[in-house]
């Protein structure tokens, strides 16, 4: 479903790396993503993980990174170490290419083993996340400083809290998106916004890369490269003003807009179909909903 919001929201190919046994059973749902069975998984060997040749095995995905632009990781990926390493050395090569990923589901729980994949610092979540909130603020207040304090400690990394309404956080700056969604919440609802996050992040490199006049005035912050160091009130700026967006404030409108994609399609499709909803009704309803 992932792979279909991504799609529906105007990407012309998507590709989809798996493990050999699950190919056939993607490729059923459509023929339109590229789907390359080149993971291993405990059902497909019985080497060890520590004895497989990584540089050979992921040779072929590294190859095709020099054309994708954005990489979501976590839909069907499972928690078998075999199928881990691989993926985490596609992760350190697309790091190093600026090429922005989507985390989500068992991707978060990759990084939380690995925390080099995003910032290599020792972090116990779990303390951060349970940690006592201010009683003093209301409960919007109160999310936004605990998860801003785990963005900020995975380094600035930006993340998207799902619930009754969505936060958005980088550690300095937040947003809310409250879009009224559907008033029922089917499993796998998730998949659509990954999706729509992965689009939204592709379109990111052509902006920064500057293949379309956006009307913009140029900031102070640069348009590529490595993302610069800012302060909340220069994302805030950037945000309120027509000047041209920073990698960094990029990401937070990306985890908004499709927040709000996600929610429009939850909405329109309960509307249509009531309880009977499924998840993957939303698929037909991405392009109407960033319409709107």
């Amino acid at each position: 479903m992932a792979s279909g919001a991504l799609a529906h929201l105007t990407l012309s190919q998507t590709h989809v790396f798996c493990e050999e046994s699950a190919a056939p059973v993607i490729k059923s749902y459509s023929l339109d993503p590229m789907v390359h069975p080149l993971l291993p998984s405990s059902n497909t060997t019985t080497r060890n993980a520590d004895l497989i040749d990584m540089k050979e095995l992921v040779g072929p995905i590294i190859n095709m990174l020099s054309s994708l632009y954005c990489l979501v990781i976590g839909p069907g990926l499972g928690t078998v170490p075999i199928t881990w390493q691989p993926v985490s050395e596609v992760m350190r090569k697309a790091r190093g290419r600026l090429i922005p990923f989507v985390l989500d589901a068992d991707g978060l729980k990759l990084v939380k083993k690995m925390l080099d994949l995003v910032k290599a610092v020792a972090l116990d979540i779990e303390k951060i996340m349970s940690e006592s909130p201010d009683k003093t603020d209301d409960y919007r207040a109160q999310d936004a400083k605990i998860v801003g304090k785990l963005a900020e400690a995975l380094g600035g990394v930006t993340i998207l809290r799902k619930g009754s309404y969505d936060v958005i956080l980088n550690g300095l700056a937040s947003l809310i998106q409250d879009t009224e969604g559907g008033m029922k919440h089917s499993g796998g609802q998730g998949d659509t916004l990954k999706g729509s996050l992965g689009t939204l992040m592709s379109w990111g490199a052509s902006y920064h890369d500057r293949l379309w006049d956006s009307g913009e005035n140029d900031s102070d912050q640069g348009s590529g490269g490595r993302i610069p160091l800012m302060k909340k009130r220069d994302i805030e700026r950037e945000i309120e003003s027509d000047m041209r967006l920073s990698p960094t404030a990029f990401c937070l409108l990306v985890a908004w807009a499709g927040s709000g994609i996600t929610r429009e399609c939850s909405r329109g499709v309960y509307k249509a179909e009531g309880c009977s909803m499924q998840a993957s009704d939303l698929t037909s309803q991405v392009h109407d909903s960033f319409l709107l």
